[in-house]
């Protein structure tokens, strides 16, 4: 790690919503405060019980309850408020106890160390997720249900006499934006995107200023998966509003990467039929093209360090059928139009095929119900029958024109962001099965190609895990990946320590390697390392990092 002079402590920057919205909730709460109960002064807000009642005389909200959760096992007693801000949308928020209640330990006031931390959900959402994390930090949390539930989506429509969306919000819980008619809701997919997390944020904010009679000081989000992607999109249309973003293995480039990973299953169907491919065969492929690969960083541990550069052949696998080894390889490389350009990355050698091929020959539910329920409007679309390699070029584009507008994820404009000097530490495991390492790579390149490598890094710093799935990584040292990453956000957002590498552990016991901030690499094998400093990202890379509709 690097020390830069620490940055001095701000409020964060509110868009005219958020903070007409916030003026509106707080008005007649602080009113009765007595003077300097803002400037640092012990909080004089409403206890927890009076919270929803002071909050709900001064808004349009169409529900509020609040109340304390005493405490259980690892976790503090907090304030609990759930709200429904406007329609079917959901928010949560925990909040450490006030000096009202009794609250005490906290930097800031009561048990508050002054920050807000919002959480994304996963999936195609649909719940509260849990927010444990925040309350064992001491800090604000807030998730939201993106503006659906089974029982919203089974709820009759009273406007149309039919149910608002497919029963049970459909296969994976994606028909929440489709009525029974086939009518996509537009409405729904604009909560689901983004104006619910706002929502979230707005009011994670306005709360913690009622109940501590203090703002917060700091502004955090922090997701990994959908709430990932949640968290690009809060930094691409509100980034002056945050501080600071975790953000892992994301969900970006949402209408390319979903349709991309129907690859896997549309090749196989062509090629294999029914039956399908082994998974056997297709984990075989993947041992033999880590064994091949695993070398050229100099180091054999049973991990490629970056898969981009592997280019292992399946047709050199044993056991193989001219057709498996086909497809394999079709599948690794992605899908390309008829001109031979890359529309999208493929599975990396070495992941496992298991999750966008389960069972070797089907479709992942979670790309399947976006291919039926938000591309197709059918929830009942037979993809085996009508979708096809050579027709594949096709429905990525009416997919990625269908909602280039509305639910894309891919803006590369951070300038709220850089305006209100917020920084963004962003991972990736290059092993991630579901949303393959390339929707990562992709952005990277992009946002790299707008403000170049030195001018991204100053505030946003990337890391590419070897051999990491759909998940955290597994760093040295007992702290959990997460908090040490958080941890790392913080320091950086209000210290100026700037993250320059992590140590993760190997998959053999004490192996250890240096992962430094993206393109950077390490100068020695193992943990401790420097880093070596690179201004460009490698000629090789890059290409394999862009597709043809990045250069419309």
């Amino acid at each position: 790690m690097t020390t830069r002079e620490p940055l001095a402590p701000q409020r964060p920057a509110r868009s005219r919503l958020a903070a007409c919205l916030v003026s509106a909730v707080t008005l007649s709460a602080l009113a009765a405060q007595p003077a300097g109960a803002g400037n640092g002064a012990p909080a004089a807000g409403p206890g927890c019980a009076d919270l929803a009642r002071t909050v709900l005389a001064g808004s349009h909200l169409k529900s509020i309850s609040s109340e304390v959760v005493p405490a259980s096992g690892t976790l503090p007693a907090y304030c609990r408020v759930d709200l429904v801000p406007t329609r079917a949308v959901n928010v949560r928020v925990t909040l450490p106890l006030s000096t009202a209640d009794a609250g005490t330990g906290g930097t800031y006031t009561g048990a508050w160390n002054g920050r807000v931390l919002n959480t994304g959900g996963g999936g195609y959402a649909g719940d509260l997720g849990d927010l444990g994390e925040a309350v064992r930090r001491g800090e604000v949390g807030s998730v939201t249900d993106t503006g659906h539930s089974s029982a919203w989506c089974d709820a009759t429509d009273p406007r149309t006499g039919e149910a608002n969306a497919q029963p049970g919000c459909g296969e994976a819980g994606g028909g929440f934006v489709l009525s029974p008619s086939g009518r996509l809701n537009t409405r729904q997919v604009d909560d689901f995107i983004d104006r619910s997390l706002h929502l979230q944020t707005v009011w994670a904010l306005s709360l913690a200023k009622t109940y501590y009679g203090r703002a917060a000081r700091r502004n955090y989000w922090v997701g990994g998966s959908t709430g990932g992607r949640q968290g690009w999109q809060m930094a691409q249309k509100y980034g002056d509003e945050y501080d600071g973003f975790l953000l892992g293995y994301p969900a970006v480039n949402w209408n390319r990467f979903i349709i991309g990973e129907a690859w896997p299953a549309v090749v196989v169907n062509e090629l294999l039929g029914p039956a399908g491919l082994s998974p056997a065969k297709s984990a075989a492929a993947g041992a033999a093209a880590v064994a091949a690969c695993d070398p050229e960083d100099g180091v054999i541990d049973g991990v490629v360090a970056d898969p981009r550069r592997c280019t292992f052949d399946a047709r050199e696998v044993k056991g193989l059928t001219p057709a498996e080894a086909e497809a394999i390889d079709l599948i690794w490389d992605g899908p390309r139009d008829a001109d031979g350009n890359r529309l999208w990355g493929g599975i990396t050698r070495g992941a496992t095929f298991s999750v966008l091929l389960p069972g070797g020959n089907t479709m992942s539910p979670l790309i399947e119900t976006y291919l039926r329920n938000w591309l197709e409007q059918d929830p009942d679309y037979d993809w085996r029958r009508n979708l096809t390699m050579e027709d594949f070029p096709r429905f990525f584009e009416a997919s990625y024109r269908k909602f280039e507008r509305t639910a894309a994820t891919d803006s590369t404009d951070l300038s709220g962001v850089r305006r209100n000097n917020g920084r963004i530490l962003f991972y990736a495991g290059t092993e991630d099965p579901l949303i393959v390492p390339f929707n990562s790579y992709n952005y990277q390149q992009r946002l790299f190609g707008r403000y170049g490598v030195p001018g991204t890094r100053s505030f946003v710093r990337t890391f590419y895990f070897p051999g990491v799935g759909h998940t955290e990584p597994d760093l040295a040292g007992t702290t959990d990946a997460r908090s040490r990453l958080l941890d790392a956000l913080e320091a950086w957002t209000e210290h100026g320590s700037v993250p320059e590498s992590f140590d993760q552990k190997g998959p053999a016991p004490g192996t250890e390697r240096t992962v430094c901030a993206y393109p950077d690499t390490a100068t020695a094998p193992g943990a401790g390392a420097s880093c070596r400093t690179r201004t460009s990202v490698p000629a090789d890379l890059a290409a394999q990092s862009t597709t043809v509709l990045d250069r419309r």
